[in-house]
């Protein structure tokens, strides 16, 4: 009886690239797999009205999942300190005041990609612009004509510049990883590679027949 199975494993790659995988064959299904599932996606919906939107939502899931493969470990219950990492890694901000970092990183975790995630829309404090010449400003309240950086009035996202800088750090975090110098930052990639992708584990197929498969 012969069943179905699914051999693709990112947009250009079968399975058998990762039969005896180097490490370039896992860096090359990685970069194939963010590029075409989620970089290219991202950008074609910059490119069509009113889909500007659903680009920033998709892009918000870059900085927890990248902090995953930059650290080596998995996020499970710890998914704003993993998002807060890698959002910093990718916007370093000069400012040096950890209470005003946590301030700004918690407002966006929450209002941009929680709201996203859970309520399937940005929250009330964000607004979007192709004004603005950074990706992301935060802006704070005055209490009594002073500022309070306690919290976050607004945030403005820029989407196609919000785009870029995701696109430019991913490319960045590829080229480290394949010149193979920065031990620590290639280790974790392929302790979190083994963690998620479970290349020890037997090849998965579709519980029912070739002729059901095309039936249902």
């Amino acid at each position: 009886m012969k069943y179905v199975t699914l051999n693709f494993i990112s947009p250009n790659f079968g399975d058998e690239k990762l039969e005896s995988a180097s490490f370039e064959d896992l860096v090359d299904v990685f970069e194939d797999r963010i590029k075409h599932w989620f970089l290219h996606p991202a950008e074609r919906l910059l490119e069509i009205p009113h889909c500007q939107i659903s680009a920033v939502a998709l892009l918000m899931a870059y900085f927890e999942g990248i902090e995953i493969y930059q650290s080596g470990k998995d996020s499970k219950s710890q998914s704003f300190p993993f998002f807060a990492k890698g959002f910093s890694k990718v916007f370093p901000l000069l400012n040096n005041d950890e209470r005003l970092l946590k301030t700004i990183h918690s407002a966006i975790y929450d209002q941009v990609r929680c709201g996203f995630a859970h309520d399937g829309m940005f929250r009330n404090r964000v607004f979007f612009s192709n004004i603005p010449s950074k990706p992301i400003i935060c802006s704070f309240p005055k209490i009594n004509g002073v500022l309070d950086s306690s919290q976050i009035e607004s945030i403005v996202i820029n989407p196609k510049l919000l785009f870029e800088s995701v696109k430019n750090h991913f490319e960045d975090y590829l080229k480290i990883l394949r010149k193979g110098t920065d031990l620590k930052l290639k280790q974790n990639f392929e302790a979190i590679v083994k963690l998620k992708w479970a290349l020890d584990e037997k090849d998965r197929a579709i519980g029912m027949t070739e002729e059901k498969f095309y039936r249902t």
